[in-house]
């Protein structure tokens, strides 16, 4: 198990290793009923349809998204006990890291500046070479520590043959940083290249779940709800229903949206209350005419 957490990608390219090991794992300690409170958790706030590596797609390249998803899996076996980390921080250590991580996400920083501000990590997932993704875990001994995970990147530029592959960077540099316990994606911090390099729209599948709803032209509520783009314009059509069939996602459109980088406050009026309760989702919407996209 320790060693799947340091080269996820020899035990494959999903996450069913993890899934397995941990439950074997816990089985063998007695400790099933720790696992399955572990697991409901871990699919409530950090699952989609595709698992960890679903929420990571959408907020890392996807040659990174591999050894990020590992380190998730990894820090449950911290709490329960199970990881052996190459090397525990003091809890003075760990203080100093967790209250300087969102100032220093300000600017971007290097695979030796993180190991020279914070020392060697309590665990490495992934390649010690200079070319490609890694994620730096730091936790102590306690298992009330959550592990702190910094996801770092270097991208491989194409190259001709006898030059081999080269990487944009000098060496990798930190995307993302996971250090909170709220739900994806409200768990990171990112740097200005995580910003950039995170997945645009188009290579994105959904961070959460959506519904479709239909609001009619000047009616005062909406009148349908329906699970998928489809189902809601067979309904339109066999009713010839005039207004608009938009997409939203489950919980605050404004809290998402601001979540996603899909809208920046710039006004005063921004997140106000009378804002936020009338804050559209931003995602897809059609407008019908007697039940037809117009």
């Amino acid at each position: 198990m320790n060693a799947l957490f340091r080269r996820p990608g020899m035990y494959g390219r999903d996450e069913i290793a993890e899934l397995l090991l941990l439950g074997a794992m816990a089985a063998v300690d007695g400790s099933s009923a720790r696992w399955e409170t572990e697991f409901d958790s871990l699919r409530n706030h950090f699952f989609s349809a595709t698992g960890v590596k679903g929420r990571y797609s959408n907020l890392l390249p996807t040659d990174a998204v591999r050894d990020a998803a590992a380190s998730v899996y990894a820090g449950i076996a911290h709490r329960c006990g199970w990881l052996d980390l190459d090397r525990t921080m003091s809890a003075a250590e760990y203080r100093q890291l967790t209250a300087t991580i969102d100032e220093r996400v300000l600017q971007d920083q290097t695979l030796s500046q993180v190991i020279g501000t914070f020392g060697e990590p309590s665990l490495w997932v992934g390649g010690r070479n200079s070319l490609g993704a890694k994620t730096l875990g730091y936790a102590t001994a306690s298992s009330k520590d959550d592990l702190i995970c910094f996801h770092l990147w270097s991208a491989i530029a194409t190259t001709d043959p006898d030059a081999g592959p080269q990487s944009l960077h000098p060496e990798p540099v930190v995307l993302a940083v996971r250090h909170r316990t709220n739900d994806a994606p409200y768990a990171f911090s990112f740097t200005p290249e995580g910003l950039r390099r995170r997945p645009t729209t188009d290579q994105q599948s959904p961070l959460r779940p959506t519904v479709w709803i239909f609001h009619g032209d000047q009616a005062r509520h909406a009148s349908a709800v329906f699970e998928t783009e489809e189902a809601g314009l067979a309904w339109a059509g066999e009713h010839h229903v005039t207004g608009i069939l938009a997409e939203y996602p489950y919980g605050g459109a404004y809290d998402i949206a601001l979540s996603e980088g899909r809208f920046t406050p710039s006004q005063s009026h921004h997140g106000t209350t009378d804002h936020v309760a009338a804050f559209a989702p931003g995602l897809r919407h059609l407008h019908l005419v007697d039940g037809q996209p117009d």
